[in-house]
C-alpha cells in the first residue's frame, strides 16, 4: 500500500458496479474482452436514491439571500458549513494513495456489504428542487450506476466528490489536506450537486461564492424557493431527449463561422500552441452571444490562470455576466495529480450550472473549458495508481503506452458528451461546449542530436539521406540535418509532442469539430491563425440530415473559401510567375485580409462578416492588396473597417435582414454587392 501526504487519495470499494452503464460509456467505448484488465472488480449493482434530499451543502453552490456575504469557517479555521445529511452507506473502503492538495485514491472492500434495503435504490438522479423547508421530489432520468459523483466520508471527518472511477478504485477530490489514512473511508448515496446562483457570477470547483475582495469563499447562504440543484457529474444526454442541431452559435470570428462554425448544442474542440490566442477566441465568442442572442447564458471554467480569464472578461465588459469557475482558493503546494483531479471537477460544475438554465428553464447555454488537457494528467495518475496497487496487467495495453482505451474514452466522454440540444419534451434548450487543448510549439533544439527512429514518419528520400548521415557517422544535428535538405526537424521532445498529437487525434475523434491554431500560420501574422484544411465541423457532414451548424448566409457566400485558401496555400514555394498563380494568391490575401481578426478584439456582427469576404470574393480587395494593405497591417485594417462602416450606413435594411434572418437572398445579396461598389 502506498501512501503520499495529503488530499489526493484511492479509496478500495465494495458493492461496486461490474461494468460501466451505456449512459456513461458510448456504444464504442465498451471493454472487449481482449481489453479485460486483471484488476479486481466488486461485485452488485450501484444506483442513487430518488428520495435524497438536498446535497450536502459544503459541495453546493447556493443561491444569495442578498449581497452581503462573508466568508465562514469551522472550528479549525477551514472554509465551510456543517456536516450535511450525506445519504445512505453503500460501500467502504480504506486509502491506498493520496496526493498533496486534494486527491486520494480509495480501494473499496470487496467483503463490506451494506444490509440496509436502502441501499437497492433506482438508478436515477435528477434537478432536486429546493424548497422551505421541504424537498420535493426530483423528476426521473436515468443516472450512471457508477460511483462518478458520490460523496465519500473520510474518518476526519471531511469530505469528497468521486472524480474518477476504475474498479475496484475510486479517485476522490476535496480541499481538505488534512484527509486520514486511518479507519474506513465510506461511499454514500448522495451526489454531489451545484445549485445556480444568479447573484454568485464567481464560484469554486465546489460552488462556493468567491467573495470579491478576500482570499476567502463562502458558502453559509440560504437557498431561495424554488431554486434547482444539479448533478456534478450528470449522465449525458440520451438520444430520446436531445434534438437535430439546425441553429449556429455564431462566434463572430469570420473566419471561424466559415470554416468551421459551432452550431447550438454541439462540442467542439479548440487546438493550439497559444493559450492566449485560443482565449481570445472563447471571450470573443461568449461577447458575441451576450451581444447577440438575448438569454443565452455564459459559463467559463477558468482552469489554468483564472485571473487571467477574469481579466479579459473584465476587458470586454463581461464580467458581471457570465459565470465563472476558479479552483479554490488553498493551490499552494497541490500536487499535479491533485490540481487535475480539481480541473475534471471544475468542469463538471460549469456543465451542472449550463445543465440548470437548459434543463429547468429552457434557455441556452455556452460552456467554455479552459483546458482538458488536465483530464489526462488525472487519468495517467489513475493509471499509476492502479499499476502500483495490482502490477502491470491492472491496465490494458492502451493505458500502458498513453493511447486512448475503452475506458479512457469513457472517461472523456462523460464530459464530451455533456453538450446537446434538448428537444421540446426536454425544455428545448441547450448547452454547447468549447474545449480548449493545447499542443507543444515543434521548437528545434540546434545542439541535440537526434535518433535515427525520430524519422520514421519521413518520406523515403529523406530516410535514404539520414541513413547516409548514420552510415558515415555524421551526427543528426539541426545543421547537419539542413545540409541535406531535410525541411523536418525534430525537437528535442519530439517524442512528448508525438505524444500530446496522439492524444488531440483521440479526443478529435469524441468530438463534434475542432479548430485548429497553427504556429506558421501565427508566425506569419494570420489571426485567427487557423489552418482551413484541418478545422472542420462534423455536424451534418456525411448524413443525410437536415443538421447543420452555419449560418446560411455566410455558407452561400463561402461556397469556394476552402477550396480557394488551400489551393494558394498549396502553392507556397512554387513558382507563382504566371497569371492565373498571381491571381489565386492575390485572392487568398483578400480573403485573409477580409477575416483577419485579432485575438480579443470582439466579434463581428453576422452581416459584417458577409460584408467582408463579399467584397474578398468578388475582387474588390484586389486593388488594396496591390497597394500594401495585407492581413496585419494596420492600412489592412483600415481598410475593412472603412467598408465596414459604409456598407452599414449605405445598406442598413439589408445588414439588419442577414442578421435576423441569418440567411441572405438574391435581393440582399445584389443590394451588399452595389453597397460595396459604391465604396471602392
Amino acid at each position: 500500500m502506498k501512501f503520499h501526504r495529503g488530499a489526493l487519495s484511492v479509496v478500495w470499494a465494495s458493492s461496486l458496479v461490474t461494468t460501466l452503464p451505456s449512459v456513461i460509456v458510448p456504444a464504442q467505448a465498451w471493454i472487449p474482452h481482449a481489453q479485460r484488465v486483471s484488476r479486481p472488480i466488486a461485485r452488485g449493482v450501484l444506483s442513487v436514491s430518488s428520495g435524497t434530499s438536498r446535497a450536502y451543502s459544503w459541495l453546493t453552490a447556493t443561491v444569495l439571500a442578498d449581497d452581503n456575504v462573508s466568508s465562514s469557517s469551522n472550528a479549525d479555521g477551514r472554509s465551510g458549513t456543517t456536516q450535511p445529511a450525506l445519504g445512505h452507506e453503500i460501500a467502504q473502503g480504506t486509502i491506498v494513495s493520496a496526493f498533496p492538495g486534494g486527491l486520494t485514491a480509495v480501494h473499496i472492500d470487496d467483503s463490506w456489504t451494506s444490509t440496509d434495503e436502502a441501499d437497492a435504490v433506482p438508478s436515477s438522479v435528477e434537478a432536486v428542487s429546493v424548497a422551505t423547508p421541504k424537498v420535493s421530489k426530483p423528476v426521473t432520468v436515468t443516472a450512471a450506476g457508477d460511483l462518478l459523483g458520490m460523496h465519500v466520508g473520510f474518518p476526519n471527518g471531511s469530505v469528497g466528490v468521486v472524480v474518477a472511477h476504475r474498479p475496484p478504485v475510486v479517485f476522490v477530490y476535496n480541499d481538505d489536506d488534512l484527509a486520514s489514512k486511518d479507519g474506513p473511508v465510506k461511499v454514500f448515496d448522495s451526489r454531489a450537486t451545484v445549485t445556480l446562483s444568479e447573484q454568485a457570477k464567481v464560484v469554486d470547483v465546489f460552488g462556493r461564492y468567491a467573495v470579491k475582495g478576500e482570499e476567502s469563499t463562502s458558502n453559509d447562504q440560504k437557498l431561495e424557493k424554488g431554486a434547482k440543484e444539479r448533478v456534478m457529474f450528470a449522465p449525458i444526454p440520451q438520444v430520446k431527449d436531445i434534438a437535430l442541431i439546425n441553429t449556429p452559435m455564431l462566434t463572430g470570428i469570420t473566419m471561424v463561422d466559415a470554416l468551421a462554425p459551432i452550431g447550438r448544442g454541439q462540442n467542439m474542440l479548440v487546438i493550439g500552441h497559444d493559450v492566449h490566442d485560443m482565449r481570445g477566441l472563447a471571450t470573443d465568442f461568449l461577447q458575441t452571444q451576450l451581444r447577440d442572442n438575448a438569454g443565452v447564458q455564459c459559463v467559463y471554467a477558468a482552469i489554468q490562470d483564472p485571473k487571467d480569464v477574469q481579466q479579459r472578461l473584465q476587458r470586454a465588459g463581461l464580467d458581471d455576466q457570465v459565470h465563472v469557475v476558479i479552483p479554490t482558493l488553498r493551490a499552494k503546494g497541490k500536487d499535479p495529480a491533485s490540481k487535475a483531479a480539481e480541473a475534471v471537477a471544475m468542469a463538471g460544475t460549469a456543465c451542472a450550472i449550463a445543465e440548470s438554465y437548459a434543463l429547468d428553464q429552457g434557455k441556452h447555454a455556452v460552456v467554455v473549458i479552459d483546458t482538458i488537457d488536465l483530464h489526462k494528467t488525472l487519468w495517467d495518475a489513475t493509471t499509476r495508481v492502479l499499476v502500483d496497487v495490482f502490477g502491470v496487467d491492472a491496465v490494458v495495453e492502451g493505458d500502458r503506452n498513453g493511447a486512448a482505451s475503452s475506458e479512457m474514452r469513457a472517461f472523456y466522454s462523460s464530459l464530451i458528451q455533456r453538450a446537446g440540444q434538448y428537444n421540446q419534451r426536454r425544455g428545448g434548450g441547450s448547452v454547447t461546449l468549447v474545449l480548449l487543448t493545447s499542443i507543444p510549439p515543434a521548437n528545434a533544439d540546434e545542439t541535440t542530436v537526434f535518433e535515427e527512429t525520430e524519422f520514421a514518419s519521413s518520406n523515403d528520400k529523406v530516410k535514404t539521406r539520414i541513413q547516409m548521415l548514420v552510415s558515415k557517422k555524421i551526427p543528426l544535428t539541426v545543421a547537419n540535418l539542413q545540409k541535406i535538405g531535410n525541411s523536418h526537424i525534430p525537437s528535442a521532445s519530439e517524442g512528448q509532442r508525438r505524444l500530446v498529437l496522439q492524444h488531440v487525434d483521440d479526443l478529435i475523434s469524441m468530438s463534434d469539430g475542432q479548430i485548429w491554431f497553427d504556429e506558421r500560420l501565427q508566425a506569419a501574422g494570420q489571426s485567427p491563425p487557423m489552418d482551413p484544411q484541418r478545422s472542420v465541423t462534423r455536424i451534418g457532414i456525411g448524413a443525410d440530415t437536415p443538421s447543420r451548424a452555419d449560418a446560411p448566409a455566410l455558407r452561400r457566400i463561402v461556397e469556394r473559401l476552402r477550396l480557394d485558401l488551400s489551393q494558394a496555400a498549396s502553392m507556397d514555394g512554387a513558382d507563382v510567375t504566371s497569371k492565373a498563380s498571381q491571381s489565386q494568391i492575390r485572392k487568398q490575401q483578400a480573403l485573409l485580409l477580409a477575416m483577419y481578426q485579432p485575438a480579443g478584439a470582439g466579434g463581428r456582427r453576422l452581416s459584417e462578416s458577409c460584408t467582408a469576404v463579399l467584397a474578398a470574393s468578388e475582387g474588390y480587395l484586389d486593388q488594396a492588396v496591390d497597394h500594401g494593405a495585407l492581413a496585419g497591417t494596420q492600412q489592412g485594417r483600415d481598410v475593412v473597417q472603412a467598408l465596414l462602416e459604409h456598407v452599414n450606413a449605405v445598406s442598413p435594411a439589408s445588414m439588419r435582414e442577414i442578421d435576423s434572418s441569418l440567411d441572405i437572398n438574391t435581393e440582399t445579396r445584389r443590394d451588399l454587392t452595389d453597397a460595396i461598389a459604391s465604396h471602392f
